[in-house]
Order: structure tokens, then sequence, then C-alpha cells
């Protein structure tokens, strides 16, 4: 393919012969056509390389010759062969399925992203255990495809809900099932894009066609008027049919906000199951399993560093993890056995500044109260007794426990009130929490998708 290796031209001139001979021009080309590459690289290593170097070079200079940008697709080896050898279906192959003057183009999985490799916490055993139950990944099968439908997984930012649905759509498919993971962002594009091209009916096609879909994030229909239509009408088909539905979110169905009643009510036909995100633990084992899929040990120390400097969610663990893995194979100064702490702190120091500016703080917390409830911080901080301020305050103290784990002493001294007070206060809103008092957990939910993003 011409543009490809033009590409890797301008690459040996910017990167060094050296670098692209090692790690792109050993890229396998299985297939191409004019808007599309697809490569296949021998290992996960080579994967995340792409994906750090070579990923934002490829969006913004792979243009064929009418100056269209090539999208390039990326697998790894054996887990192509696997795939083949399996018959799993893929979002290639759905895709092909639809008309040739217009087609919908799907997410690749993650292949780093299979069931097995999911590290399960404490609080979320019963729900990997039912879902390994269900996509015939556990040999103590009993849950039938259908039985439970839709299966909807709620948790915050960093709980696994991607993880687990990109394991499941891959195990799915080692059964032989049809199945479609898709983000509900996309669902939505496809759905506007088939409006305005006057191919509804292929759009229909290709989302109703399948044994399985699985749905990522559907809280992002809100206010999505056609969009919630459409897959309301996608919904009823799948499910009269007996067509297995998985949805994730960051909150229970009840939670939901400007989603019509009606879908809200079909989310909880099935099963609901939360997630919760890994403890430090947890998160000790995921380094360690991602460490041994890799085959690369760090020491206990590196571990401990990573562990206690990226603290703001898993991802940005996962993230400083991957960082330092292919920045190691850049740096020939270090091994994996033999980089210390502060060599790490070197080579991660950008995402440490990112880490830095995301960590959550008691000013953050807040302020993040103060706007939701259209009050200034000052108030919150201050002396007023009035419903305005005090259900803010208590609010702020409630996160401020949860999220920071900071002492009641401390709460109090940031508040100016005395330790009785501010326990008192973290217990009211708790009880409300538990009481699934609307106007406080509405909030609280709000709040929390403030803090997170």
């Amino acid at each position: 393919m011409q543009a490809w290796e033009k590409f890797l031209q301008q690459q040996e001139d910017e990167l060094g012969k050296e670098t692209v001979q090692r790690w792109l021009r050993n890229l396998r080309i299985q297939r191409f056509d004019a808007c599309n590459l697809y490569l296949e690289a021998k290992d996960s290593f080579q994967v995340l390389w792409f994906e750090e170097h070579v990923r934002s070079k490829v969006q913004a200079r792979l243009l064929n010759g009418n100056q269209k940008r090539i999208k390039v697709h990326l697998s790894v080896a054996n887990a192509t062969q696997r795939t083949n050898k399996k018959k799993r279906f893929s979002n290639q192959q759905l895709k092909e399925s639809s008309s040739p003057s217009f087609q919908l183009t799907f997410d690749e999985l993650d292949p780093l992203c299979l069931f097995q490799y999911f590290v399960v916490g404490e609080e979320s055993e019963l729900t990997h255990k039912f879902l390994g139950e269900l996509s015939g990944f556990s040999s103590s099968s009993t849950a039938a495809l259908g039985a439970f439908n839709p299966v909807y997984l709620y948790g915050p930012t960093g709980s696994g809900k991607t993880h687990l649905l990109m394991g499941l759509t891959q195990a799915f498919r080692a059964r032989g099932l049809k199945s479609l993971y898709v983000r509900a962002e996309l669902f939505t594009d496809h759905v506007v894009t088939a409006i305005r091209a006057g191919e509804m009916s292929t759009f229909r096609q290709a989302y109703r066609n399948v044994d399985v879909l699985l749905i990522d994030d559907v809280h992002v229909f809100a206010r999505k008027g056609a969009t919630q239509e459409e897959f309301f009408h996608t919904f009823n088909t799948l499910h009269l049919e007996g067509k297995q539905i998985i949805l994730t979110a960051n909150c229970a169905p009840q939670e939901l906000q400007l989603i019509e009643p009606r879908l809200v009510s079909r989310f909880e036909w099935g099963i609901v199951l939360p997630l919760k995100p890994l403890v430090r633990e947890g998160l000790e084992r995921m380094l360690r399993a991602r460490s041994h899929a890799f085959h690369f040990s760090l020491s206990a120390k590196v571990i401990d560093f990573l562990l206690e400097t990226f603290t703001s969610n898993p991802k940005a663990l996962v993230k400083a993890f991957d960082a330092l893995v292919l920045r190691l194979h850049h740096d020939v100064q270090y091994t994996s056995q033999s980089l210390t702490v502060s060599a790490a702190n070197i080579l991660l120091s950008d995402l440490l500044l990112e880490e830095q500016k995301a960590a959550l703080t008691p000013p953050k917390i807040i302020q993040a109260v103060a706007e939701h409830y259209g009050v200034r911080a000052e108030d919150i901080l201050g002396k007023s007794q009035t419903r305005e301020c005090v259900v803010p305050r208590q609010v702020a103290m409630h996160f401020c426990r949860e999220k920071l784990k900071m002492p009641f002493m401390k709460i109090g001294d940031l508040f100016s009130r005395d330790h009785s007070t501010v326990m008192a206060s973290i217990k009211q809103i708790q009880r409300s929490v538990e009481g699934e008092q609307r106007d406080i957990t509405s909030a609280r939910h709000a709040i929390l998708k403030k803090l997170q993003t």
C-alpha cells in the first residue's frame, strides 16, 4: 500500500530507521481498501507502542489519493488466530454485511479486555460470577441467555464496565454467537447518520440481526430524543425475539436523568447489578496481573509508588503502568528489574502533573457541591443555619468523609464545626442515601459526575 509506505518513510526521518524497523515495518498488512488499513501486530506490546506513539500521527497524516483519512485497524496475531479458529463474529463482519453504499463502522475490541483478565473486587464478586455463568466462561454455567433480560450493570468511572462488556462480547463470540459491542455515543452517531442518509433499514438490520447486543454507557442517551426512540424499538424487537441485551451506565436505572420513563422501566425488567471500583488490594492484584500478561515484572517499591501516586481513578493507574512499560522499551538505561522509584518519577513526570490536577481535594468537593445547589463556597463554610446552606454543608462533609477518608476532627476544622456535629451531619446524609430519599440521591449522583469529570 503506497500511502502506508510513504507514511513509514516519513516516520524514519522523525523516529529513525531502527525504531521504524522494530515497531512499524513488521506490522503485517492483512487487507486494505480506500479508507481502511488492517494491520496485525505480533504482540500487545507492539499495539501499546503504536497507540502511544503513532496513532495520532496516523490520524493526521495517513491519507489516500483523494486526501481522505485512512483509518488503521490494529489487532494482535494470536488473538486473530483464536478468533478464526472459534469462528467468532467480528464488528468488521457486521459492517461488511450492511449496504455497500452505506456502512456503519464499529469500534474494534481491545485484545487485553478479556473476561479472564478482569480483576474482581470483593464487592463485585457476585456480579462477576453471574456474568461468568451468563457468558459460558464459568465451568458451572447456570444462567441462560435471555432468562435475565436485560442485564444492567452500573458503577462509577474505573469500576471496569467497559472491560467487562468487551470481555463478554469476546466470550460470546467464542461460543459462535453474533454479538455486537457499541458505545452509546456511537449508537447515537449511527442513528443520526442513518437518518440523514435515509438508511434506517440498514441501521436496523445491523443492530437487530444479532444474538447479543451490548451497549456501553446508556446514560449518554440523556436529552437525545431520536436516539431514545430508536433504541426503544430496537430493545423491544430483540427482547421479543429472546435476544440478550446487556447495558452499562454510571448509575442505577432509577437515578438516570432525562431518559424516558418507558426506557427506564425496561432497564429494570431483567437484573440490575452493581460494580464497585477496586480498592488498594484489588488494584495491586490488577497491576500484578497486567505485569504478568506483559511479562514485565516491577519491584514492590515501584508498584507501591504507582498505587500511592495515581489515586484519582483506576484508569489513571493503568495508563501510568502502560506508559512505564512503553517508555522503558525506549530508555535503555533501565530494565523493569533495575527500575527505581526516582527513575519512575522521571519517566512519568507528565502523567504525574495530570494526576495532581485531577486529584480530589476538599476545596474541589465544596465547589462542586456549591455549584450544584446554587450557593457560594463561603456559604457552605459559613455559619448560616438556613436549609439552603445546611444541606449542601452536610453533603460536602459526607463527600469529604466518603471520598477522602478524612477524620471527623479534620472535617470539623475545615467547616469550623465540632466533631459531634460532623458525625451527625454525615449520618443524616447516609440515612437519606440508604433510604433512597430522591432529592439527596439525585444530588449525590449529579455531584459525583461533576467530581469525576
